[in-house]
């Protein structure tokens, strides 16, 4: 075989591990698959090189059908969906002891969290990591670059394991108020958040899932029984309604004055496909913003951030979260002069 064919074979070859590991498992809680057309902007997304015309990924698919990696699920639609088959068995103690004193040596050399959406991203592979896909790991951006929390690598490795095994975990869990609870947790998926870990899961017989926060989880025990899962359970929605950021998906229609580089700002880069921005009707300097948006604590720190170039009127109840901010913190500058 002379050396383009190599490349080509090679190439493709990476292409269909590539595409196997984004398609969400059969076992996962989401019964659904992804569609050709998914797959494009998947991949779209990932690798601008990487092929992606519809006939190429077509075979592609057609491959690993036939070597048992994937299944077409069986519906109705004109564009079939797909999802990856996932090995049910346990995983080796062996295996699984060398994985933690890797893990354990990785996540002591970790200064930031870049560093860590890297780990944790090579947990997505099978040849690195346990193989997890986008159904049980989610990680968002973080613009700060706050130094990660600091996590027990023996409790991290609990909580990994019970979620490749869809096993229940009994936590000794601190709040934030410093207050401690032993549930047993029914894993959903663990999420990054910029510099912390969070675990979205089932406490004791709830039917809506919490968050915890893996830095505050001090001792983890898996214990035999099988996880309860969600049949609704997905990052995507979470992210779009603000839960996934300590909200309770309530959205919020926003009312404000906007100023100065952030009346700027929203203009070339729109809060939400919602949004309507006019001047304002008196000739003052400002445009009167209205979007409809979920409400969260990542809108609050904008808000707040935005200083004297924003204006909250509505909804009343976040206009006096904002004054009361603004008032503690005119207080607490005020003191340091004094």
């Amino acid at each position: 075989m002379d050396n383009k064919n190599m490349s080509l074979s090679q190439d493709r070859a990476e292409r269909l591990a590539l595409i196997e590991r984004l398609l969400p498992g059969d076992q996962s809680a989401n019964p659904h698959g992804l569609t050709i057309k998914q797959i494009q902007r998947k991949l779209e997304n990932i690798d601008k090189d990487v092929i992606r015309h519809q006939r190429t990924l077509q075979r592609d698919l057609q491959r690993l059908v036939r070597e048992g990696r994937v299944r077409q699920l069986t519906n109705n639609s004109d564009q079939p969906a797909y999802q990856r088959i996932e090995e049910t068995e346990e995983i080796d103690d062996s295996i699984w002891d060398y994985f933690v004193e890797h893990l354990k040596k990785n996540l002591e050399g970790i200064v930031s969290s870049t560093e860590l959406a890297k780990l944790l991203d090579r947990l997505k592979l099978r040849d690195q990591g346990i193989a997890l896909d986008e159904s049980k790991l989610c990680i968002l951006p973080d613009s700060l670059r706050l130094q990660p929390a600091q996590i027990n690598y023996q409790v991290f490795t609990m909580v990994l394991r019970a979620l490749k095994e869809n096993r229940t975990l009994q936590v000794k869990y601190i709040d934030r108020q410093d207050k401690s609870s032993t549930p047993t947790l029914h894993p959903l998926g663990i999420m990054q958040r910029g510099p912390r870990i969070y675990l979205f899961a089932l406490k004791n017989d709830e039917p809506e899932e919490r968050l915890y926060a893996i830095d505050r989880i001090r001792a983890a025990e898996l214990l035999p029984t099988t996880a309860r899962q969600k049949q609704d359970f997905d990052f995507k929605r979470h992210i779009a309604d603000g839960r996934a950021d300590f909200a309770n998906g309530e959205h919020i229609t926003l009312k404000a004055i906007v100023r100065g580089y952030v009346e700027n700002l929203v203009y070339d880069c729109p809060l939400h496909e919602s949004q309507k921005l006019e001047p304002l009707s008196n000739g003052e300097p400002g445009s009167l913003l209205i979007v409809i948006m979920p409400s969260s604590g990542q809108l609050l720190r904008w808000i707040l951030a935005c200083g004297c170039n924003i204006t909250v009127i509505e909804p009343l109840e976040l206009r006096d979260i904002v004054i009361n901010q603004l008032n503690q913190s005119t207080e607490s500058y005020g003191s340091l002069s004094n």
